[in-house]
C-alpha cells in the first residue's frame, strides 16, 4: 500500500473562513428578523446590565435615530471586546446568572435573561449599522458595528473614540432604516414584559410605561378573610418572549419585588404553565399584598416569604385565582388540543356509550389542567389507551342505566354521591352493575328446556348465592368438590366420575346439583369444620319439582352427614330449583339442621330483583338520556353522519340532533345487561 504525501506545511494556514450572507440571520434568528423580539432584546440587556432606568426614544418614520440608554453597569474596553467579537459568548461561564449592578444600588436581585450573547445583535434589526457608547470604572469608549462588507466576518468593529468619565451605562443607537413599531405599540410591548418588576423605570420618549396604562390588563381585587385585601393584575401580552423569564407569578410587597417571577405552583405540584409553552410566555401575574411586612411575612433578602399563617392564607387566595384565570384564558386552547386527541381515536370512541364519552372528555380536560407539559401526541395516546379501557369495561354501563332512574332516585343518589367518595361510590355501582347482568343472564336460561345447567346455570348461581339471603353475601361460601363427589356416589355408585370441566358440580341428564359451603371459627379464630352446607340442584328448563326431587334433595343431606364431611351442629340447606311445583309441596324441616327448600325459578328471580331494588324494572321503564360531552360530540357527529350516509351505522347509535346517545328500544334485552 502506498505511502500518503506528506503533508504540506503551512497548507490553508492563512486562509480565512468565510461567512455567508445569511449566517447572522441563521445565528441570530428573530433577533434580528422580529422587531418586537429585537426591542425586547435590548431591554433585556439593559436589565442584564443592572440597569434600574432605561430611556428609549423612538421616531415616528423611518430615517430618524433610535436609541436605548441604561444607567446599568456598562462595559469597559476589554469586556466589550471579549463578549462583541466572541460569537456565542456564554454569559453564564464568564459572568454567572446573577445581574451585577452598579455600585450604590442595593436590595436588588435579579437572574440574567442572557445565555449565548445573541441579544447584541438586535440593533442589526432595524439598521445595517449602530453605535455603542459604554463607561465604567471612568473609562468611555464609543465604538460603531455594522455588518461587514467581505465574506471573513459577520460584522466589522471600529473604536471611534476613547476618553475618561465618571459614571456608568450604556447607550446603543442607530438610524433606523426598517421595521418600524408604532410608540404605543412599543409601551404596551415593553410594559407587558418588564412591567413586573417594580426596581425598574423605563421610559418611551419621555413618557413612562405604567402597569395601569397597558391594554388588556385585567385588575382583580380579593379579600382574604382576616387579613386584607390583595390586588392581582393579569396582563396578556401581546407578543411572546423567547424565554419565560420574567412571566409567571411576581409578588410585590410595598413596590418591591420577593423572589423571582416564575410559574412555579404554590402548593408544589409542579408548574401552572409549561414555560417552554407560547403562553407562558406570554402571561403574567402581579400580586400587590401590601399588608404583609419585611421581617415577619418577607425574609431578610427579600427571596421569598415566611411560611406562617398569614401568607399560607394569601398563597392559598392567589393560588385558587391564578388557576380559575389560567383556566378561562386557556380555554379555547385547551378545547382545540381536545378535539385533536379525540379525532385520533373518533372510531374507538364512536363504539362507546355516552357515560364512556362523557368520562372520557372530563379525563382530557383534568388531564390538561394537571400536566399541562404533555404533548399532544401523549396525549392522543393517552386518549386512545383510555377509549380502549373504556371498551372492555362494564362498571359505567350501569351509570347510564341509573341515570334513567326518576328525578326523586337521582336525588337519593346525589345525596349518596355527597357522602361516598368517588371509589367508593364505583364499588357499589361495579358490584351492582355484576348482579344486574347476572339476573339478565338467568332470565335467559332459567326456562329454556335446551340450556346447559353444568356449563350456563350453576355457575351463574354459584355466583348469585346472594339471592338466597343476606348469610351468602358472605365471601366464606364456595365450591366444595368433596361434598359434590358424596352426592354424585350416592347417585352414581362406586363408578361415579366427576365430569372433568367442573368436578365440584355433579351433572345429572335432568340436572346439576351444587354443594357450597361456608367454615366454622371458634373462639381463637381457627377453622374447627363446616358451619354451614348450602346444596343448589337446578332442574332443566319446564321441569316439575315434586316430592321426589325434594326426599331426594334430603337425602343428599343425609349422605354428607353419614360420610361424617360436616359435624352434627353443621346446617345444611338444599334448594330444588324448577319451572313448576307440584301441587302441595312445600319446604320442610327435619331437625334443627336440615331444611329443604323447592321453588321455581321466577321465585329466585324474584327474590333477585327484590334484592337488587327492582332496579332492573325501572331501568327499563325509562331509556337513558345523558348530555354529551360537547367537544367529544362535536368530532364524533361528523363521522357518525358520514357512516350513516354511507349505511354502515345501526340505527340503535344514531346521535340525536342534541347530541344524546339513545338506544333503540329494540335492543334493550329484558336482562338488560350491559
Amino acid at each position: 500500500m502506498a505511502n500518503p504525501p506528506p503533508a504540506q506545511s503551512g497548507l490553508f494556514a492563512d486562509a480565512p473562513f468565510a461567512f455567508a450572507d445569511r449566517f447572522l440571520q441563521d445565528h441570530a434568528g428573530q433577533i434580528i428578523s422580529e422587531p418586537r423580539t429585537a426591542i425586547l432584546e435590548l431591554i433585556a440587556n439593559s436589565y442584564d446590565a443592572g440597569a434600574t432606568k432605561i430611556d428609549l426614544v423612538w421616531p415616528n418614520e423611518k430615517g430618524q435615530k433610535f436609541s436605548v440608554t441604561d444607567d446599568g453597569i456598562g462595559m469597559t474596553k476589554a469586556e466589550f471586546e471579549r463578549r462583541w467579537r466572541t460569537l456565542c459568548y456564554d454569559r453564564e461561564a464568564e459572568q454567572g446568572n446573577a445581574v451585577v449592578f452598579p455600585k450604590g444600588v442595593r436590595g436588588i436581585k435579579r437572574t440574567a435573561f442572557g445565555r449565548s450573547g445573541k441579544g447584541r445583535h438586535a440593533p442589526f434589526c432595524f439598521a445595517d449599522s449602530y453605535e455603542i457608547a459604554t463607561m465604567k470604572d471612568g473609562d468611555l469608549i464609543q465604538v460603531r458595528v455594522g455588518l461587514a462588507s467581505s465574506g471573513t466576518t459577520p460584522f466589522e468593529i471600529t473604536l471611534l473614540a476613547e476618553s475618561k468619565k465618571r459614571g456608568h451605562g450604556t447607550e446603543i443607537s442607530a438610524v433606523l432604516e426598517k421595521h418600524l413599531l408604532g410608540v404605543d405599540e412599543l409601551k404596551q410591548l415593553i410594559g407587558s414584559k418588564f412591567i413586573v418588576d417594580p426596581s425598574l423605570c423605563i421610559r418611551v420618549n419621555q413618557q413612562s410605561v405604567e402597569l395601569m396604562s397597558l391594554e388588556g390588563l385585567k385588575t382583580t381585587e380579593i379579600i382574604v378573610e382576616g387579613h386584607g385585601a390583595v390586588t392581582i393584575h393579569f396582563i396578556d401580552s401581546i407578543e411572546h418572549y423567547r424565554s419565560a423569564r420574567l412571566r409567571g407569578i411576581s409578588w410585590w410587597v410595598n413596590q418591591r419585588r420577593v423572589g423571582e417571577p416564575n410559574w412555579d405552583r404554590l402548593d408544589d405540584e409542579g408548574a401552572y404553565l409549561d414555560g417552554r409553552t407560547e403562553h407562558a410566555k406570554k402571561f403574567s401575574f402581579i400580586v400587590m399584598a401590601d399588608f404583609l411586612t419585611p421581617g415577619q411575612d418577607v425574609k431578610a433578602d427579600w427571596s421569598d416569604f415566611h411560611a406562617n399563617q398569614r401568607t399560607n392564607a394569601v398563597r392559598d387566595a392567589v393560588h385558587r385565582y391564578v388557576i380559575k384565570e389560567i383556566q378561562a384564558q386557556l380555554a379555547t386552547t385547551r378545547k382545540e388540543r381536545k378535539k385533536s386527541a379525540i379525532e385520533n381515536s373518533r372510531e374507538l370512541m364512536g363504539e362507546l356509550p355516552t357515560i364512556s364519552k362523557n368520562t372520557i372528555g372530563q379525563f382530557i380536560d383534568e388531564v390538561q389542567e394537571k400536566c399541562p407539559t404533555m404533548s399532544d401526541r401523549d396525549l392522543s395516546r393517552t386518549v386512545q389507551v383510555l377509549a380502549k379501557l373504556e371498551q372492555s369495561r362494564s362498571g359505567y354501563d350501569l351509570l347510564t342505566q341509573l341515570a334513567a332512574c326518576s328525578p326523586d332516585d337521582l336525588d337519593t343518589w346525589n345525596s349518596l354521591m355527597q357522602r361516598w367518595t368517588a371509589s367508593n361510590a364505583e364499588i357499589v355501582l361495579d358490584e351492582l352493575d355484576r348482579r344486574l347482568k347476572l339476573i339478565g343472564r338467568m332470565e335467559k336460561l332459567v326456562e329454556n328446556p335446551l340450556a346447559d345447567e353444568l356449563h350456563d346455570l350453576q355457575p351463574l348461581f354459584e355466583r348469585g348465592l346472594w339471592i338466597f339471603g343476606p348469610e351468602f353475601e358472605s365471601v366464606d361460601f364456595r365450591s366444595n368438590r368433596g361434598l359434590a363427589e358424596v352426592i354424585g356416589r350416592f347417585l352414581g355408585g362406586a363408578d361415579y366420575k366427576p365430569p372433568k370441566r367442573r368436578p365440584d358440580f355433579v351433572a345429572l341428564p335432568e340436572s346439576t346439583i351444587g354443594a357450597y359451603c361456608a367454615d366454622a371459627y371458634d373462639t381463637g379464630g381457627e377453622i374447627c369444620g363446616i358451619r354451614k352446607v348450602a346444596i343448589l340442584e337446578l332442574k332443566k328448563g319446564g321441569y316439575c319439582v315434586t316430592q321426589k326431587e325434594a326426599d331426594q334433595a334430603r337425602d343428599y343431606a343425609k349422605e354428607i352427614r353419614k360420610a361424617g364431611r360436616v359435624q352434627a351442629a353443621t346446617e345444611i340447606v338444599a334448594y330444588v330449583l324448577g319451572a313448576t311445583l307440584e301441587d302441595g309441596l312445600e319446604s320442610a324441616d327435619y331437625g334443627d339442621t336440615t331444611h329443604i327448600i323447592p321453588m321455581i325459578y321466577q321465585t329466585v328471580l324474584r327474590k333477585a330483583h327484590q334484592r337488587t331494588f327492582n332496579l332492573q324494572k325501572r331501568l327499563l321503564e325509562a331509556l337513558p338520556s345523558l348530555a354529551s360531552d360537547p367537544e367529544v360530540d362535536e368530532v364524533l357527529r361528523v363521522d357518525a353522519q358520514q357512516k350513516l350516509f354511507d349505511g354502515s351505522v345501526p340505527k340503535h347509535h344514531m346521535p340525536t340532533p342534541n347530541g344524546v346517545d339513545r338506544p333503540a328500544p329494540a335492543t334493550v334485552e329484558p336482562g338488560g345487561g350491559a
